[in-house]
């Protein structure tokens, strides 16, 4: 497990330090400009409305929520390496998107928008990061508690569905590029995988 928490680290980073360099220059910056423009003029207007509760969700009124529940179970078992664990997956993954945002300091598409645009920067996307980050965690958190394997496929069936969805829902709105997104989830992946290795390496000292 540690051997493939390594590769996801490495791959996960990779990907978007690859990113990171190239959402300026083609063909990343074509794709990005060619389906925001086309989103704009003709994404048919249901989609907007089917993205905005995944948006929801990522954003901080899911977010909040969700973290005070689980923090309050995690108090509550007396967990306290899983309730680290869980903060640094959830609180400083969105840290550090916002440091990253004002470093790279990228603005959002300009083809036009079905929301008002957040006046943050747009790379990374801190709703990908969180989709792959706090989700991730939460469903890491989730299977460890749950006997059955059926549920624990159901748990993660629905983070994935609902991590895809919670990023192709902030390009469907305009408020991302493409690579926004991809580089978040790479983020947010990157970012569980250490969590996850520092927890194991924790629990092996402790």
């Amino acid at each position: 497990m540690s051997r493939l928490l390594s590769v996801l680290l490495v791959a996960g980073l990779a990907a978007f330090v690859g990113l990171a360099l190239a959402h300026e220059h083609p063909p990343v910056s074509t794709i990005d400009e060619e389906t925001a423009r086309w989103i704009a003029r003709e994404l048919p207007a249901p989609f907007a409305w089917v993205a905005r509760p995944f948006s929801w969700i990522g954003g901080w009124i899911g977010l909040t929520a969700l973290g005070l529940v689980a923090a309050v179970v995690l108090v509550r078992e007396r967990a306290w390496l899983d309730l680290g664990f869980f903060l640094a997956a959830f609180v400083a993954s969105q840290l550090a998107v916002a440091a990253l945002k004002d470093v790279i300091d990228r603005p959002r598409p300009s083809a036009g928008s079905a929301v008002p645009l957040p006046d943050s920067y747009a790379f990374p996307s801190g709703h990908a990061t969180a989709a792959a980050a706090s989700f991730g965690a939460l469903a890491v958190l989730a299977c460890e508690r749950l006997g059955s394997r059926r549920a624990r496929t159901w748990v993660w069936s629905g983070v994935v569905v609902l991590g895809l969805g919670i990023g192709l829902s902030r390009i469907a709105l305009n408020v991302h590029y493409v690579s926004d997104v991809v580089a978040g989830w790479s983020l947010g992946l990157s970012w569980l995988a250490a969590c996850l290795l520092a927890r194991d390496r924790l629990r092996r000292a402790g």
